[in-house]
This record gives structure tokens, C-alpha cells and sequence, in this order.
């Protein structure tokens, strides 16, 4: 399922497959035109999956962004994993 056009994954996955950004908890960037950005809606077919906010991009000082994996079905729940 494509992300809805303009949401943040639409945006990234225009740049490039995988990318490592530095987003220095969004100093910088226009509260504004991040406070703009729509909210993707999910995936109905991976319960795990975490939706990048607006907030995600003043939340954290990295973003590490990969346009698509692979998950093999029946493995353990990526929700539950500690890290």
C-alpha cells in the first residue's frame, strides 16, 4: 500500500530507497510547514507499523528511513521488541 501523497513516507520515498537524516529535532525547519505535513494512515497489513507524525521529525535527532522491507509472516511481533 503507497502512502498517501504528501504525507512525510510520500516525501522520503521520492528522495531515495534508504536514508539516514540528521533532523537535529527539527531546529531549522518551519514549524509551520511541519505542523502541514499529513499524518499517513497505516498499514492494514502490518500491525506493527509506525506512522511517521510531524512530530517525528522533532521527536528524535536521526531518522532513519527505508522505502521497503521484508517481514516474513508467522515471525515473532516487532511491538513487543524491547531493543
Amino acid at each position: 500500500m503507497q502512502p498517501e501523497p504528501g504525507t512525510l513516507e510520500a516525501r522520503l520515498g521520492g528522495i531515495g530507497r534508504a536514508l539516514f537524516i540528521p533532523t537535529h529535532l527539527g531546529r531549522g525547519l518551519s514549524a509551520a510547514e511541519i505542523g502541514a505535513l499529513p499524518t499517513r494512515s497505516g498499514s492494514a497489513l502490518n500491525p506493527t507499523y509506525w506512522v511517521l507524525s510531524p512530530n517525528t521529525l522533532t521527536d528524535v535527532d536521526w531518522l532513519i528511513f527505508l522505502e521497503s522491507t521484508s517481514y516474513p509472516r508467522g515471525a515473532p511481533s516487532l511491538s513487543n521488541w524491547k531493543g
